[in-house]
């Protein structure tokens, strides 16, 4: 297919292909942009990336391997009612499960046939950042924050995790840089390519890296590009060697507090957040005046 259609460069954003793509690098007769192939196995698999980031002496939650049952047992005494369940792959909360019984845990991990496929760890609290960032050989290129307000269509899922960002808020947080590229640099000390970090605060506010979507961008990367900060053209221009548009700031270019909505069959709206304030003061005078 590469050689039928004279394909130049390949990408691709559903994480399996990432994986597929990266091990099969070497044959493919098109360009990509990978990081190592050794940090994408690392990052795809969320036990091993947890324990490269607690080696280097990152804020994480403490998580185990489910082997068998005897794990479950002691990850439900390590954790207890606040217990956080994960396939070690996959995106968008896939097969996660939040303080569930135990019974429901082994009867769900039974299910999914999913002994050694599975993490436990302390549960967090819900409010989670994310960093999407742009590396090659070494050197960011460009990097931006920003806040989830809300998964859309939460209520679908028993974990109400969707991978389906409702709504998010741009961001500008130097402990959020900080914690992030410290993540990057933990796995992989000449990074190149996406790195799209995912963050939880625990329950002293510090963002713990719990995930990075390795060579693929978050879904909501237009976002930033329909505010004025295109990575998807960035990260072309850097693959093929070609010069780079000149960013006068690496690091969260965007302005802080610009709000993107998302919906079904809808289209998203680029707004700000103190745009949204004055709507809903508006609509709590409307009916007031409706009432009187």
């Amino acid at each position: 297919m590469v050689k039928e259609k004279n394909i130049d460069f390949i990408h691709a954003q559903p994480d399996v292909e990432v994986g597929v793509l990266s091990s099969n690098r070497d044959e493919l007769d098109a360009l990509t942009f990978f990081p190592d192939k050794k940090t994408v196995e690392i990052l795809r698999d969320k036990s091993r990336s947890y324990e490269c980031w607690e080696k280097a002496g990152l804020k994480v939650p403490e998580t185990m391997l489910i082997k068998n049952e005897s794990d479950l047992q002691e990850a439900f005494k390590k954790y207890g009612s606040e217990i956080w369940l994960r396939e070690i792959e996959g995106a968008a909360g896939r097969g996660s499960l939040a303080s569930p019984t135990y019974s429901l845990a082994k009867e769900w991990i039974d299910y999914r046939n999913g002994w050694g496929e599975y993490t436990a760890a302390e549960k967090l609290s819900k409010d989670t950042v994310t960093w999407m960032s742009i590396y090659k050989n070494g050197e960011l290129i460009v990097a931006q924050g920003r806040k989830r307000l809300y998964w859309e269509f939460s209520d679908r899922t028993q974990s109400g995790v969707t991978g389906i960002t409702g709504a998010g808020v741009t961001v500008s947080d130097p402990e959020v840089d900080r914690i992030s590229q410290e993540a990057v640099f933990a796995v992989d000390n000449n990074p190149t390519g996406i790195f799209s970090v995912d963050l939880t605060y625990d329950n002293d506010g510090i963002p713990n890296p719990t995930e990075i979507n390795i060579g693929k961008f978050f879904t909501t990367h237009y976002f930033f590009t329909k505010a004025g900060l295109n990575m998807p053209y960035i990260y072309v221009k850097a693959a093929f060697d070609e010069e780079i548009p000149e960013i006068e700031k690496k690091i969260n270019p965007l302005p802080e507090n610009l709000l993107w909505i998302r919906g079904m069959d809808v289209p998203p709206l680029l707004t700000k957040s103190d745009a949204i304030d004055q709507a809903l003061e508006q609509y709590e005078l409307m009916k007031k005046e409706s009432v009187q």
